[in-house]
Order: C-alpha cells, then sequence, then structure tokens
C-alpha cells in the first residue's frame, strides 16, 4: 500500500527570509498550521515497522528525532539513504545530489526543497536503484544506528576509502591542494570519519565542506609521533579552520646579553620567536619564578637577571666574577636536563619509530629498521624538529608516564639496546 502524508508546520518561530528564497514557504502559509506535537500520533503510525529512506537521510532523521525528543517520545528507525545506493547503483552519474540524479536519471522533480515533492523524487531514485541492485545489497544499505557519512562534494569517495585505521597526522586540502584543516589521530579513518558523520546544518560549517577537495595523510606509527608532526605541520601551513594553534599567545622568553659595562645578563622579553632565547615560559611569573631560583641557587645577583626583588645597597659584583658565575650556572642547569629516546612502533612491521630529546630539547624523530641501534647513525635519520613550546609540553607530558613508553635514557656514548 502507497500512501502520502503531508502537511505544513507551524515552527512557533518565524520564518527566515532566505528560507523563504529557498522553499517558498512563508509566515503567512503557516498561520494555522498544526505543531509537531499535534501530528507526532499520526506521525508513530505511520513510521510502524517502516525504513526510513531519504536522500542524505540523516539530515531529515536528525531532525524527525529531535522533534520527537522534544516532546519525550523517543524514536528511532532503521534507515536507507538514496545517496549511497545511487553511488551504488550508479556509479558513473557525474553528481549524486538530489536535483543532479533526478536529472541524469530523467525524473522531474516539480518543485525542488519542498517536502512532499522532493520525497515523491526520492521515491523514484530509490525505485530505479532497486531495479539494479541485488536484494541482499539493498539489505545491506540498511543502517542500524551506524554513524551516516556526509562526504564533501568535490572529494573523491576513493580517497576518503584509502584512509586507513592507523596512527598519523591528516590534511584536508582545498582546491589548489593548500590544507585548511591539519589533525592528528590515533586511527586516521574513525577521526576523518568524524568531520562527515555530523549534519552540516550551520553556513560555517557548510562552507568548510564546500571546500574540501582532497584528503591525504602521513602514517606516524605513534600517537606522540602524530602530537609532534600536527604542532609542526600547523606552523608551517597556518590551516585556515585550526584554531588552537592559531590563537597565538605572546610567551616570555629568558634571552641572554652583553650590557655597556660588560656584564652578562639575563632578562624576561614578551614574543613568539623562541627561537634566540635560552628558555621559554608561558607566563611572566613561571619565568620570574626561575630566574629566581636561579639566583638563589647560584648566588647571582638579581639585578644581573632582571629581576626587582634586591638589596638597594648592595655592592654590586666584579665582571668577571659575575660573568663565570652564571656561565657556569646555565651549563650547570643544561646539564641536569635530560636526554632520552623513545622508542615505539613503526609505520610498518620492520621498522620501529624513535624521537630524541637531547638536554631537554627536541630534536626530531625518525622510523629505523630493527638493525639499527648507534646513536650517531640514528641522529643521521632524524627528522629535525624545532622545539617549541607546545611540543615541549607535549614531550614533559608522555614522559612524566614512563611507564607506558619505551624511555631511554642516553649518554653520548651507548648505543641503544
Amino acid at each position: 500500500m502507497i500512501r502520502e502524508f503531508q502537511t505544513l508546520l507551524n515552527p512557533g518561530v518565524f520564518v527566515p527570509s532566505y528560507i523563504t528564497a529557498l522553499t517558498g514557504i512563508t509566515n503567512e502559509m503557516l498561520e494555522g498550521a498544526p505543531t509537531f506535537e499535534q501530528v507526532a500520533e499520526e506521525l508513530l503510525e505511520l513510521f510502524e515497522d517502516t525504513v526510513f529512506v531519504a536522500h542524505n537521510v540523516s539530515f531529515d532523521y536528525s531532525f524527525i528525532k529531535a522533534e520527537f525528543e522534544a516532546i519525550g517520545i523517543k524514536w528511532q528507525s532503521k534507515r536507507m539513504c538514496t545517496v549511497k545506493l545511487s553511488r551504488k547503483a550508479f556509479p558513473a552519474a557525474p553528481s549524486h545530489s538530489l536535483g543532479n540524479i533526478c536529472n541524469w536519471l530523467g525524473i522531474h522533480n516539480q518543485q525542488a526543497h519542498r517536502a512532499l515533492t522532493d520525497a515523491r523524487a526520492a521515491a523514484e531514485v530509490f525505485q530505479k536503484c532497486k531495479a539494479v541492485l541485488d536484494e541482499d545489497v539493498l539489505k545491506k544499505m540498511i543502517t542500524r544506528g551506524a554513524p551516516e557519512i556526509f562526504l564533501p562534494a568535490h572529494l573523491d569517495r576513493k580517497e576518503f576509502d584509502e584512509v586507513p585505521e592507523k596512527a598519523g597526522v591528516y590534511y584536508l586540502l582545498n582546491e589548489k591542494g593548500k590544507p585548511i584543516y591539519i589533525g592528528k589521530a590515533k586511527n586516521l579513518k574513525k577521526r576523518v570519519q568524524q568531520h562527515f558523520t555530523v549534519n552540516p546544518e550551520s553556513k560555517r560549517l557548510q562552507d568548510f565542506m564546500k571546500e574540501i577537495h582532497h584528503i591525504t595523510f602521513e602514517l606516524t606509527g605513534t600517537e606522540l609521533i602524530a602530537l609532534l608532526l600536527e604542532d609542526f605541520e600547523i606552523r608551517q601551513h597556518w590551516p585556515k579552520h585550526n584554531a588552537a594553534q592559531k590563537n597565538r599567545v605572546n610567551k616570555q622568553n629568558i634571552i641572554r646579553y652583553t650590557d655597556q659595562k660588560g656584564y652578562e645578563r639575563l632578562a624576561m622579553q614578551r614574543g613568539n620567536n623562541t627561537s634566540s632565547g635560552i628558555k621559554t615560559f608561558s607566563t611572566a611569573y613561571r619565568a620570574k619564578e626561575w630566574l629566581a631560583k636561579l639566583a638563589t641557587e647560584f648566588e647571582i645577583d638579581m639585578r644581573l637577571l632582571g629581576l626587582d626583588m634586591f638589596d638597594v645597597n648592595a655592592v654590586w659584583p666584579a665582571t668577571d666574577e659575575h660573568n663565570n658565575k652564571l656561565e657556569e650556572a646555565l651549563q650547570a642547569l643544561k646539564k641536569r636536563e635530560p636526554s632520552f629516546i623513545i622508542r615505539g612502533t613503526g609505520r610498518a612491521e620492520e621498522e620501529y619509530s624513535c624521537i630524541m630529546v637531547k638536554q631537554g630539547v627536541l630534536r626530531g624523530y625518525a622510523f629505523l629498521s630493527r638493525d639499527i641501534n648507534d646513536l650517531e647513525v640514528i641522529e643521521s635519520y632524524l627528522k629535525l624538529l624545532p622545539s617549541t613550546e607546545t611540543n615541549t609540553s607535549i614531550m614533559r607530558g608522555f614522559v612524566e608516564n614512563p611507564e607506558v613508553h619505551n624511555v631511554v635514557m642516553l649518554n653520548e656514548s651507548v648505543a641503544i639496546e
């Protein structure tokens, strides 16, 4: 039995002008129309023991499900998507949007973007697909709660299918091949899929999806290398849709300089260029705290460290004496910084991954054959990474849990077992 049901619904709010332009529905047309709650019982009867079929099914399904939930009804239904069906049945079609696949199949949609006529058009697409697909294929296309994938219109399905279920960094590229978003994941397939299982209801998300033309990825073996590579790549490309790393915070760098009287001094300098600093902190408080500890432990005049906690009547130290003391203090602190390697799984069975930190500073990472254990050889293979506050923080967090990582402490003469 074929049954049609149609009604306008009063949403309880004014219809935006762009919706009127798209659908032709005006506020005047909705005066006196029933609310969703008033037709809910009839819809539940209509949906009983059925499969909910629609073009881009999760989009329509999510709205109806949300309306039921708003009136205290938990509704779920099996679902089938005619976008997926048409891709399966007619892979040669240039596009599988409802308007385009209807044109390609010779289906006439009398009034696009209106619920009843779109539903009729989707029903015809379903019948066309049903005619060329085996019944077993149709049954497999019925979803039971699994997330639907909303692939961007310009993205080749093959590129999405080729994303592996491994750790790495992925790149969403625009038409010109420029990264617009870079992310990392322990499971690349799962993470990339999450981008495309959110209904693109907002204009911002729709615009983002329209920009995506390609997906590329780089395997990293471990999540830790993925984190480090993601940080590096975002700072290299500054993708427009990566928010966190692009919100630059002015850091406090400890710099070293010689004043006109020949004193070697330390001072705080605010800025994001950390390459010239000997130490970098996220806040002025932490920078001052480090300088104060340096002054106390090594008995260095605070005035020459840019601190304001000093005795105004104190005698200035001899230049050479101070300079030697400061140099010795900095060298002593440097030696306290650990050198280590973190070994992990590689991108393939025959290799292992390796991250090297020397005296507290990240050097880089490498993927090595299992028979390579010499430190000098390992270092020659490293993909060098600049040390940033972000990756320093990442490394600190991982090393604080050495029981779950293969951390090998180093000195310059040993090989790795």
